[in-house]
């Protein structure tokens, strides 16, 4: 018994050092490698499904976006006065020359950055607390007040245009004669055609317009916040300033930075309508912006390289300016997650 109970012992020892051999031979290992690499490749096999859904979207936005962007970065390079039958001619840095040198071209820049300015009260400030104030209204009551501050936003900028351009007319508008009733003023004012006015009124007819669409995103972040928050802001005394400064401004802020960066990125844009309109760019390119200065290079003066270099230069600043904002908004804005 003593016998065979060795040589079973002897027998499962050379078993284990069989397996053991086996398991670390150079071809076991490589085996082993190949199994690895095939399971592997199994593993990281691509899911195209995906990327066929979005492949419409993303022809759609090369196509209509990204097609026209390197097109206008292109022909900054050239002389082109859109005549059909003529060819573009290469000239280097020329139109980025002739822009700098021109004389519009300082003031619309200048002019852009207080439109910017301009627009952030109504883009930031007066929605703010519109939406905090009708917070805490009925449901039904909230929603009439939100249909009414969103109207303007979906009225035609033309439209609008042709409203105000009454409102403020020199002879019979209707704030020259309110104005005259009230003993504020004693002779009419030409609001369109008076340096310094002309640029303050289409400022507050953008603001106007855009005041409804701020007050809607601030309304909906709003309606997110937990009102936890401000039941145990109750408890510790917090008032209702005390409770919009510490609570709901801090909880706001992610919603501050993305108004700030559409003010800055689109306030140029939003007014171009109501200079066209209203006032060409006048008195004297004080009411102008590097936007309409653009369309005045293109289809004024019919010099496109001139109307692309302007382009590409301020996508560059716009582009700057927007990272910066995202930057500041990854350091400031504070998330409830």
């Amino acid at each position: 018994m003593i016998c065979w109970g060795s040589n079973f012992l002897e027998r499962q020892r050379k078993i284990k050092f069989m397996s053991s051999y086996a398991a670390t031979s150079p071809k076991s290992i490589s085996i082993k490698k190949a199994a690895e690499t095939a399971a592997a490749g199994k593993k990281k096999k691509v899911n195209v499904k995906p990327y066929l859904f979005l492949a419409p979207a993303m022809l759609a936005l090369i196509w209509w976006v990204y097609k026209p962007l390197f097109g206008t970065l292109r022909y900054s390079f050239y002389d082109w006065g859109m005549v059909p039958g003529t060819q573009a001619v290469f000239n280097g840095l020329d139109n980025f020359k002739k822009l700098l040198r021109n004389k519009d071209f300082w003031p619309a820049v200048k002019n852009t950055f207080v439109y910017i300015l301009g627009m952030l009260p109504f883009s930031i400030i007066l929605p703010l607390f519109m939406a905090s104030a009708t917070q805490g209204l009925k449901e039904r009551s909230k929603k009439i007040y939100r249909a009414f501050f969103f109207l303007p936003m979906i009225m035609a900028p033309v439209a609008v245009s042709t409203i105000f351009q009454w409102l403020f007319h020199p002879s019979n508008g209707l704030v020259n004669h309110v104005l005259k009733s009230l003993g504020v003023i004693e002779n009419n004012i030409s609001y369109f055609t008076t340096q310094g006015l002309s640029m303050l009124v289409i400022i507050l007819i953008s603001g106007w317009k855009m005041i409804g669409f701020a007050t809607l995103m601030y309304s909906s972040a709003l309606s997110g916040i937990d009102k936890r928050y401000y039941e145990a802001a109750s408890l510790d005394g917090a008032g209702v300033f005390e409770s919009f400064f510490h609570v709901t401004l801090p909880l706001l802020s992610p919603t501050v930075m993305m108004m700030i960066m559409m003010s800055v990125l689109f306030s140029g844009q939003w007014s171009f309508a109501y200079i066209d309109v209203l006032t060409q760019g006048g008195p004297f390119g004080t009411s102008t912006n590097i936007y309409y200065l653009m369309y005045k290079f293109a289809f004024g003066d019919m010099n496109v390289g001139v109307c692309a270099a302007a382009a590409g230069m301020f996508m560059i600043i716009f582009g700057g300016m927007a990272l910066v904002l995202q930057m500041l908004s990854r350091r400031m804005a504070f998330y409830d997650n």
